[in-house]
């Protein structure tokens, strides 16, 4: 039985704060992290989609993890390993054998306990509806194997609100029958507007953001919601949307600022900087920017609302570090 299970201790701030991570750099992440040792108190490893015969993904080994983990263990943040992964090459493969489907679980619990992990997040992603119960049994086995040992289990989930139900249904996820299974509920509040899609506007703004919570807190208890925040901005291409991107570099960001004939320019009631700026092309861009003054915005739900805390991604070394202050600004305890 695991005796450093975040789910067992109080968080560092008056939230919880955790964060997913792609940076396998040891040094770097170990450096980043330290830099706010005292605010985060987990991060999440994103580690790969298992295949469609049911085996582990390998990008990120076991070992590697494991020292981390005992890196991580001294300044008091724990890890979960992510496994994502949509339907196709993934979730079609092993969700429709039973026997697959236990023997996945049974390998991330074991990896689970040979990396020295506090559990395992699940970011499957774009399933059909229809495997709604599959992917819904796929969590209640994985949870047996996780509590087993201790451990506990996270899952990733597009925010529901109420206009999102009516137009295109609740998906593969239904909130209300795992909502007993896991221990964490991450409802990922960004790529409301997301490239290559032509619709051009922010990755999140605080209303929505405030419908979605609100909505979910009806089906997922409070204790275990937490809310997915960005640090990355959107770029778009005026001209060109097809050329837009997601960015998360601050010094990027910066520089467009300097070019900007409005500088960072707040959008009120969206609660979202906005960058203006032409591109050596000619084309115009807008850049629509998270930052300080937009995540503390979103914290104001998380306290309204008295989540129990909140996810970023993603933390790789290039994201805006005064994010991070106004974090620890907001939810100091006094």
């Amino acid at each position: 039985m695991s005796e450093r299970n975040q789910l067992f201790k109080v968080p560092k701030t008056r939230r919880f704060v955790s964060a997913w991570t792609v940076l396998h750099d040891e040094k770097r992440l170990l450096a980043q992290v330290g830099k706010y040792a005292d605010l985060f108190d987990q991060l999440v490893l994103m580690c790969g989609a298992p295949t469609a015969a049911g085996k582990m993904p390998t990008s990120w080994p076991v070992k590697a993890r494991r020292r981390l983990a005992a890196e991580l263990g001294q300044m008091n943040v724990s890890i979960l390993n992510d496994y994502g992964g949509g339907w196709q090459g993934c979730g079609e493969g092993f969700s429709r054998s039973p026997a697959k489907v236990a023997a996945l679980a049974r390998r991330m619990a074991d990896e689970c306990e040979a990396t020295g992990a506090d559990g395992v997040d699940i970011d499957f992603e774009k399933w059909p509806a229809e495997s709604r119960f599959a992917y819904t049994d796929f969590l209640a086995c994985l949870s047996e194997h996780l509590h087993a040992r201790g451990k506990l289990l996270s899952i990733c989930a597009y925010p529901y609100n109420a206009a999102s139900r009516r137009e295109t249904g609740i998906g593969f996820i239904d909130p209300s029958l795992v909502a007993p299974l896991v221990d964490q509920y991450r409802a990922m509040v960004y790529d409301l507007f997301c490239p290559p899609s032509q619709y051009v506007g922010p990755t999140s703004t605080a209303p929505w953001g405030r419908e979605c919570m609100n909505y979910l807190v009806a089906m997922i208890p409070r204790h275990k919601l937490i809310m997915g925040l960005p640090t990355y901005s959107v770029d778009w291409n005026i001209n060109d949307p097809t050329q837009s991107r997601q960015v998360n570099d601050a010094a990027f960001i910066a520089a467009r600022e300097k070019e900007s004939p409005i500088g960072r320019g707040w959008c009120y009631f969206a609660d979202v900087n906005l960058i203006r700026y032409n591109d050596a092309a000619g084309h115009a861009h807008l850049v629509w920017v998270s930052d300080a003054m937009s995540t503390r915005s979103h914290l104001e739900t998380v306290e309204a609302l008295d989540l129990t805390g909140i996810s970023f991604w993603v933390l790789d070394g290039a994201e805006d570090i005064r994010i991070w202050q106004a974090v620890l600004e907001k939810f100091r305890r006094t």
